[in-house]
């Protein structure tokens, strides 16, 4: 009997059998479709997070001051004295500037300086509303904003302290007549606290409600109150605040190279800076990093659900054996005729190993579409809850249905070695039974 024979005849038994062979398979179909589900949210959520980590904007380096701890020390002795921090120990702006000056367009700092709420009335009488802000050109940039015409802040504008400034589309039309060109104009802002600013507008953005925050319904547009950026070193000087001293701040990075050769050159660069600190080094971090550190946890958790859930499927291996062995003595005779027409031990243990092997694949080819299926329906829900409880996050965290290529080839596998292991007592019952015993049975 060959081998495409074999299968035949297995799937006919199956077709003779149709109610009894689907509960044997349901066993099979649960625990392949619950690892399936499983396996499809985790990889799904991993995708979800990537996709909005790169919307956000995973190109900035956080530079942090971290003590120089003696582990060894704190290991033996269980005592942690950690170093107090001064002035001198801190980044300073000039320190930052060398970095723009030894690497230059690489890196851009992400600053930002509060100057409070302001008011702009045109000659026409027209008011436009403002939360002046102090921003970097990075800093602008990691909101994902778009310029509908103009540019943002540059570091140009930050070095030199310029006057310029970035308004929203809203203030544009809350302040000039409609089809005014804003670019070039001077707007007198008045603070809180009656003092002027004239700022030249050098670009205009969309304002986005999942960026910068939804306004009330009801709130009529030429109430509302937008964000105007200037260079964070004129708000600085407007606000009069002295040079900060820091233990932390971020930077982005401007090209197209190599992140890890560009986390390189800023650890080299800080390296040298605080090599004579004995208290003080410099640690460089990433956004991927943290990205890879949630990964590593749901890789875990989803590999110890889906280990769990897979327990199910010895639950359907059992119930696979259980219905072979009583296949065995319903066709004793058949098994008998077999054997006395000159069929092998080895033709008989095939047929009925490879008529449990397909059970478990079917089960398991059902399994997956199930699976697969139910990680579609609850993204779906999931898309749906987001849209219509939290619309202004829908455009930065659109969750991303992506199933796991790997699982499910690892399940159409381990659904086979279900198949083969627990029809292998069954198929070796059959294949040793006297063929004289078997035709005598009725």
């Amino acid at each position: 009997m060959g081998f495409f024979e074999t299968i035949r005849l297995a799937l006919a038994a199956i077709r003779s059998n149709k109610m009894r062979s689907f509960l044997t398979m349901l066993g099979i179909i649960i625990g392949i479709s619950s690892v399936i589900t499983i396996t499809t949210i985790g990889s799904s959520i991993q995708k979800t997070l990537s996709n909005t980590f790169n919307t956000l904007g995973v190109n900035i380096f956080d530079v942090q001051l971290y003590p120089n701890l003696d582990l060894d020390e704190i290991m033996s002795s269980g005592d942690v004295e950690y170093p107090e921090l001064d002035e001198d120990d801190c980044f300073t702006d000039e320190m930052i500037l060398e970095l723009y000056d030894k690497y230059p367009g690489h890196f851009e700092e992400l600053s930002n300086a509060s100057v409070g709420g302001a008011n702009a009335v045109s000659n026409e009488g027209r008011k436009g509303h403002a939360m002046l802000s102090g921003a970097s050109g990075a800093y602008i940039k990691s909101y994902k904003m778009d310029t509908i015409c103009g540019r943002s802040i540059t570091l140009e504008d930050l070095i030199g302290h310029k006057s310029t400034c970035y308004v929203s589309d809203i203030f544009v039309r809350q302040y000039f007549e409609k089809g005014t060109d804003p670019l070039g104009e001077t707007v007198s802002f008045i603070l809180d606290d009656g003092r002027a600013v004239d700022l030249t507008i050098v670009g205009v953005y969309e304002y986005s409600n999942s960026v910068l925050g939804t306004f009330s319904p009801t709130e009529k547009e030429e109430d509302k109150v937008t964000p105007v950026f200037m260079p964070t070193t004129t708000a600085q000087d407007i606000t009069h605040a002295e040079e900060e001293f820091k233990s932390y701040f971020s930077v982005m990075w401007n090209t197209d190279e190599d992140p890890e050769m560009l986390k390189k050159e800023l650890q080299d660069f800080f390296d040298k800076k605080y090599k004579t600190n004995p208290d003080w080094t410099v640690t460089i971090t990433n956004e991927s990093d943290l990205l890879d550190q949630i990964n590593a946890v749901l890789n875990g958790i989803t590999i110890a659900i889906s280990v769990i859930a897979a327990i199910s499927l010895i639950v359907g291996g059992v119930g696979v054996m259980n219905i072979m062995l009583v296949s065995v003595v319903e066709r004793t005779r058949e098994i008998g005729i077999e054997k006395a027409l000159g069929a092998k031990e080895k033709a008989i243990r095939r047929q009925f190993l490879i008529e449990s092997v397909v059970i478990c694949l079917i089960g398991g080819i059902i399994g997956i579409l199930l699976g697969l299926l139910n990680g579609l329906l609850i993204g779906k829900i999931a898309q749906h809850l987001i849209a219509s409880n939290y619309s202004q996050f829908s455009s930065i965290f659109s969750i991303s249905v992506t199933p796991s290529f790997k699982a499910i080839f690892i399940s159409v596998f381990f659904s086979m070695l279900v198949g083969i292991f627990f029809g292998s007592y069954p198929a070796k019952k059959a294949a040793a039974l006297d063929p004289i015993e078997a035709l005598r049975y009725e």
